[in-house]
C-alpha cells in the first residue's frame, strides 16, 4: 500500500508553493516595471566551466570544515540579501525595499530559528530564481532542468558527493534549503538544535528533513522564463511543478530504507511535462 504523510507533505507544499508563486508574481511585477528584463542571456560553455570549478573547490575544501563553513555562510547570506532585495523591490520603492531587506536579514541572523530560516530562504530563492528566469529563454531553462536532474542523480546515488556537501552545510549551520520539521511546534526550534536532528543517513529518520534550494529554484527559473511569453503557460507549468513535489514526497516516504534522495528529477519531469502541454 502506498504511504502518504499529509503532516509532512503540507509543510513541503506550503514552502514550495509560497516560493514558486512569490517568484512568479514578482516576475510579473518586475517585467511590468522594466521590459528590458525580457532580454535573454544564453548560458555558454564557460559558464558551466566556472560552475564546475566552484563545485570542485567546495569538494576539495570539504575536509577543512572551518574554511568551508565560512564560505557556505557567506554565500547563503548573499543569496538571502540579494534575493529578498529583488522581491521587495518588485513591490515597494527605494528606500523601503532596502529597509525591508535589512529587517529580514536581522531576523535571519539574530532570531536563528527554523521559521526565520525558512522565511529567508523563501525570499532568497524566489528573488534569485525570478531574475535568472526572466533572463533566460524557456529552452535554456529546459536544458538546465534536464542536465542538472541527471547531475543530481549521479551526485546523490553514484558519487554521493552531494550528500557529503549537504552534511557539510548542515554541520556549518548554513543550510541551502528548507528545514522541514516533523512537528509544527518545531518551527520555533533554534537552528543549531534543528541541524543536530536532521536525518541524513539511512539509519536516522530525524526530526527535521531538508528540501534543497535547487529543487525549488530550478523549476522557478523555468516558470519565470515563461512569464514574458504567456502568464497562463507559466501558471500551468507551476501547477505541474507542485505535482512533481507530490511525486517526490511519495517516492521519499515509500522507500524501503530511509535515505537521502535526488528530489529534483521527479519535480523537473513534471515541470517539463507541464511546459510541453502549454506548447500544444
Amino acid at each position: 500500500m502506498i504511504k502518504f504523510k499529509l503532516n509532512l507533505f503540507y509543510k513541503e507544499l506550503v514552502l514550495f508553493g509560497l516560493t514558486l508563486f512569490l517568484g512568479l508574481f514578482s516576475a510579473v511585477r518586475l517585467l511590468g516595471q522594466n521590459p528590458f528584463l525580457n532580454q535573454k542571456a544564453e548560458f555558454k560553455l564557460q559558464d558551466f566551466i566556472v560552475l564546475a570549478i566552484f563545485v570542485i573547490i567546495l569538494l576539495l575544501l570539504r575536509r577543512k570544515k572551518k574554511a568551508i563553513g565560512i564560505i557556505y555562510k557567506i554565500f547563503l547570506l548573499l543569496v538571502v540579501v540579494s534575493g529578498s532585495q529583488i522581491i521587495f523591490n518588485s513591490f515597494v520603492a527605494y528606500p523601503l525595499d532596502i529597509l525591508l531587506t535589512l529587517l529580514l536579514v536581522v531576523f535571519f541572523l539574530f532570531c536563528p530559528n527554523v521559521l526565520t530560516h525558512n522565511l529567508a530562504i523563501i525570499f532568497g530563492i524566489a528573488g534569485i530564481g525570478t531574475v535568472v528566469g526572466l533572463g533566460v529563454t524557456p529552452t535554456t531553462a529546459l536544458f538546465l532542468l534536464i542536465v542538472l536532474s541527471f547531475y543530481d542523480i549521479v551526485a546523490v546515488y553514484k558519487t554521493r558527493h552531494m550528500v557529503e556537501m549537504a552534511k557539510g552545510m548542515v554541520e556549518s549551520g548554513a543550510i541551502f534549503g528548507f528545514v522541514i520539521p516533523s512537528k509544527i511546534s518545531n518551527l520555533f526550534s533554534h537552528r543549531d538544535e534543528a541541524r543536530s536532528k536532521i536525518g541524513l543517513t539511512a539509519q536516522a529518520d530525524g526530526e527535521f528533513m531538508i528540501l534543497g534550494s535547487g529543487d525549488i529554484g530550478l523549476p522557478l527559473i523555468m516558470v519565470c522564463s515563461l512569464v514574458p511569453i504567456s502568464l497562463s503557460a507559466a501558471l500551468v507549468t507551476a501547477a505541474f511543478s507542485l505535482v512533481g513535489l507530490l511525486a517526490t514526497h511519495l517516492i521519499f516516504v515509500n522507500q524501503s530504507q530511509r535515505r537521502p534522495m535526488a528530489a529534483l528529477p521527479p519535480i523537473a519531469t513534471m515541470t517539463i511535462i507541464g511546459y510541453l502541454i502549454t506548447l500544444i
